[in-house]
């Protein structure tokens, strides 16, 4: 889980995390990850920080974004990124992109990335670093904080890329993921 105590820093934070917990059959949040979502936009709206939110298009991260927002403004005030997700600024070639992810989990192609592979359909850390970096320092909250949720895949990416975080061992976790001061 994010460590809100880096959120009370002054000046432009940007907190990038994986959705709400996945509801195997369906697909949409679980009862548990809405739970949890609710708590995180709770925590966040406690610190009295204005708050601006951007999530991938992806069904989970909508309905994550949109929880926030309500519990945050009363409103569904998300701002919807293509950097984010469908197909993340991690692909290079959607197809290529596809195509892995329809024989492998998100982790071992992560894993493979990480030594070298799969550049045909992925840019790799040198670009991919710098490409982020870019698009937090566009839309980032002026003393603020900017959430960003997003799949797991584009999250240890551009969590590695950034060298903020590495899910080696581990997978992101649900409503996981990495804090960034500008």
């Amino acid at each position: 889980m994010i460590d809100f105590n880096g959120l009370k820093w002054t000046g432009s934070v940007c907190v990038f995390l994986r959705h709400g917990e996945k509801d195997p059959v369906d697909f949409g949040l679980t009862r548990k990850g809405k739970k949890e979502s609710l708590t995180f936009a709770r925590a966040l709206g406690s610190l009295g920080r204005p708050v601006a939110v951007y999530t991938s298009p992806g069904d989970r991260c909508m309905e994550t974004a949109r929880l926030i927002c309500r519990t945050l403004y009363r409103a569904e005030d998300v701002q919807v990124s293509t950097v984010l997700g469908k197909p993340g600024i991690q692909v290079k070639d959607g197809a290529a992109y596809d195509r892995l992810t329809d024989v492998m989990k998100c982790r071992d192609v992560f894993r493979g990335w990480k030594k070298g592979l799969y550049r045909d359909a992925m840019h790799g850390p040198e670009t991919l670093g710098p490409d982020m970096l870019k698009f937090f320092q566009k839309t980032a909250y002026k003393d603020g904080i900017a959430l960003y949720i997003s799949q797991s895949g584009t999250v240890a990416c551009t969590g590695y890329a950034l060298g903020m975080a590495d899910y080696g061992g581990d997978w992101v976790g649900y409503l996981d993921g990495y804090v960034l001061r500008l």
